[in-house]
């Protein structure tokens, strides 16, 4: 009976103890997504700043939003065109 007690609150404070306290290795971990732009040939980082500047662009162009990746090749460098000129912004 003790055996079972002991291992019961042993899994409880294990669990317990990971919601409590997470793994600064998860904690600090996040999905970076990186989409190639073929004509400048580099990488940019999809983050919310970059999404920011796509909606600006749309509303720029009055276009409806449509994500990203779901966006047609042209369109998609047409947006890559637009940011570089706009680089600084």
């Amino acid at each position: 009976m003790k055996s079972r007690t002991f291992c019961a609150l042993t899994l409880a404070a294990a669990i317990g103890g990971s919601v409590l306290f997470p793994a600064p290795a998860l904690a600090r971990s996040a999905v970076v997504i990186r989409v190639y732009d073929r004509d400048h040939r580099d990488y940019h980082r999809w983050n919310r700043d970059e999404d920011h500047r796509y909606r600006a662009y749309l509303a720029e162009r009055h276009r409806r939003y449509v994500a990203f990746q779901r966006a047609n090749r042209r369109r998609q460098n047409e947006y890559w065109r637009w940011r570089h000129e706009h680089e600084g912004r």
